[in-house]
């Protein structure tokens, strides 16, 4: 078993991050959980809750919530009626939520966690590779709303994430492309052996602790956190507009080719980096949603948090593994007449 800590100057205390074998039956996850005193409520995701969900409640003494693990749920109407079954079972303070599922239930249950009672204990046990390095860790909590993906949230962090191996090894080969692309990510902004060795529970654990580096750096995301987004500005248009038909893996991988692409034909990227770039992501299905146009795209990305002053801002890389730092700022405007060079090329791409 494997033991991290994520620091920042934002908790009281850090969040404990355990990853290894069988650690959902572990003596490790009981000791966690023996000296709470208040209730502790498990919501899981419908199809994780036989398989995970009741053993770990008959061994905790927890009871049990579900809620559909898909994006089209992960609104305002799923976290009030969460909200309202916990009133209901009359949990206190001191009760302690325990998400259990993929990185919809991460996001979902942790901002129901931040904000019921004004917060409360809240442990992550993500079943997804996906989940595992990406929304289980540094805090982002989230609810779509029509008008895109992720738009209301809080930075909430858990007391401690447990990540299993064993929940990961029954995943579908698409689960794990879903993850794989932020694996990739890394790779291309922040650390380019992850680029090379994007695969396996090695590079899963360095994948982590590479999201930590950063998150401990900019907790809040005013400058360094944002390189996260890569990829993310065009992946998030593309699940949006596609009304969450597109996994948030295969919305990446495109968003992350696509900012390669225009990153090179604004100058900062070498053409041989891209090339390099291009034929690692022909192993992942490159394919538009059926609903795309570029003025559905265009529409979706105007609500991008990172924009300002109504410009649509964008992290950009001028070499596998690193983004360029803007003074600071991280990402920089792009106009509607820069990008278009780069929805040419893609439209031509993915069919």
């Amino acid at each position: 078993m494997k033991k991290i800590l994520i620091r920042s100057s934002i908790d009281i205390e850090p969040t404990v991050i355990y990853i290894g074998d069988g650690l959902l039956a572990s003596a490790r996850m009981i000791e966690h959980f023996r000296p709470l005193n208040g209730k502790k409520v498990i919501v899981a995701d419908r199809a994780v809750k036989d398989l995970y969900a009741v053993d770990l409640a008959r061994l905790i003494g927890a009871e049990i919530l579900t809620i559909p693990g898909k994006e089209k749920t992960k609104v305002w109407e799923t976290a009030a009626s969460l909200l309202d079954e916990l009133f209901k079972m009359g949990a206190g303070r001191d009760t302690t939520l325990i998400a259990i599922g993929g990185g919809v239930t991460m996001d979902l249950v942790g901002f129901v966690a931040s904000i019921y009672m004004r917060g409360v204990p809240l442990v992550l046990i993500p079943t997804t590779l996906l989940a595992a390095v990406d929304a289980s860790i540094g805090g982002k909590t989230a609810i779509d709303t029509p008008f895109g993906k992720n738009l209301l949230g809080t930075i909430y962090h858990p007391k401690a994430i447990f990540t299993d191996f064993n929940t990961l090894r029954s995943l579908p080969e698409k689960e794990w492309f879903n993850g794989l692309a932020e694996i990739l990510k890394m790779g291309l902004i922040y650390d380019d052996s992850l680029w090379e060795n994007g695969k396996g529970h090695d590079q899963m654990i360095q994948a982590i602790e590479g999201k930590i580096a950063v998150i401990e750096q900019d907790p809040r995301e005013q400058s360094l956190r944002r390189i996260l987004n890569f990829g993310h500005t065009i992946g998030h248009a593309l699940e949006a507009l596609s009304h969450y038909e597109m996994s948030h893996g295969e919305a990446v991988a495109l968003g992350c080719l696509a900012e390669s692409h225009l990153s090179m034909r604004l100058g900062y990227l070498q053409d041989k980096d891209f090339e390099q770039i291009q034929e690692r992501y022909r192993h992942f299905s490159l394919k538009w949603p059926k609903t795309y146009t570029r003025t559905k795209l265009m529409q979706a990305m105007a609500h991008d948090k990172k924009k300002t002053l109504g410009e649509t801002r964008f992290v950009l890389i001028d070499k596998i593994g690193h983004a360029i730092p803007f003074e600071g700022a991280y990402c920089r405007p792009v106009a509607p007449s820069e990008l278009a060079s780069t929805l040419d090329w893609m439209e031509r791409v993915c069919q």
